[in-house]
């Protein structure tokens, strides 16, 4: 009886250590779960807020600014939820619902025009950020926070700033190989520049302004080939005229 005493209790100790193991894993892979989805979180919120910064820039409408304020506050909603004794958390929460408030009660795109990039590494970082932007809109949008109207209109005003910023640049590049007497480059540059502007159906007033500008410096390019044709057509036809009349002329009596 003493021995089937024993080994039921073996056996139940046994059986509680299974069982302790069990629960401890589950709540292991709980806690490494939750270790991850506040990371991930915690990323989203740091990455928007980079794009955020990067608004001067560019031209942030409201729509784009809203959006990514209200990714910040959904990525808090899920961490307060998996923490929610954390007072940080918290309190960031309430300050970027102040902030979306503001927003939506008091901003305004301060130049819808886009700044000149002084660089190529700034033109290229600037196309970054559209690229980044677009990608974010197009998450915000499969996941329903943002409507398809507002999607389709913010993501085309995005794609005129990716023109733009390439247009604005081959401009610069065209305008330096004038500057260095590379006028075939440069004529290259400027009808590629038209031919993608001849191709934007929806132009605003700086796109406008821009096809404006390469047309102009393409006609004083194209006529200042012209003319330098021509100078050297009237030099060669002289130069002709020149040699022939040496040969003609009459021989010299001596």
């Amino acid at each position: 009886m003493t021995l089937t005493l024993i080994l039921i209790a073996i056996g139940a100790l046994l059986f509680l250590v299974i069982i302790y193991n069990m629960v401890q894993q589950y709540l292991n892979k709980q806690e490494a779960e939750k270790r991850t989805l506040l990371l991930k979180h915690k990323n989203i919120i740091n990455e928007t807020e980079e794009l955020l910064q990067n608004a001067g820039q560019l031209p942030f409408s409201k729509a784009i600014v809203l959006t990514l304020y209200q990714r910040i506050l959904y990525s808090l909603q899920i961490m307060t939820q998996q923490d929610p004794t954390n007072l940080q958390i918290k309190t960031r929460r309430t300050n970027i619902e102040q902030q979306i408030h503001q927003v939506k009660e008091h901003y305004q795109m301060e130049n819808a025009a886009l700044k000149s990039p002084d660089s190529d590494q700034q033109a290229i970082q600037m196309l970054q950020i559209v690229k980044r932007l677009r990608a974010v809109l197009r998450i915000e949008h499969n996941r329903g926070k943002v409507g398809n109207q507002v999607f389709v209109v913010e993501d085309r005003r995005l794609e005129l700033i990716r023109l733009k910023v390439n247009l604005i640049n081959l401009a610069k590049r065209a305008g330096a190989a004038l500057a260095n007497r590379d006028n075939n480059t440069a004529l290259q540059m400027l009808k590629k520049g038209l031919t993608v502007l001849d191709q934007i159906p929806d132009k605003d007033e700086q796109l406008k302004s821009i096809e404006t500008s390469m047309q102009q410096r393409l006609g004083e390019l194209t006529s200042s080939q012209k003319q330098v044709a021509q100078e050297q057509k009237i030099r060669e036809e002289e130069s002709e005229k020149s040699e022939l009349d040496q040969l003609f002329e009459p021989k010299k009596k001596w």
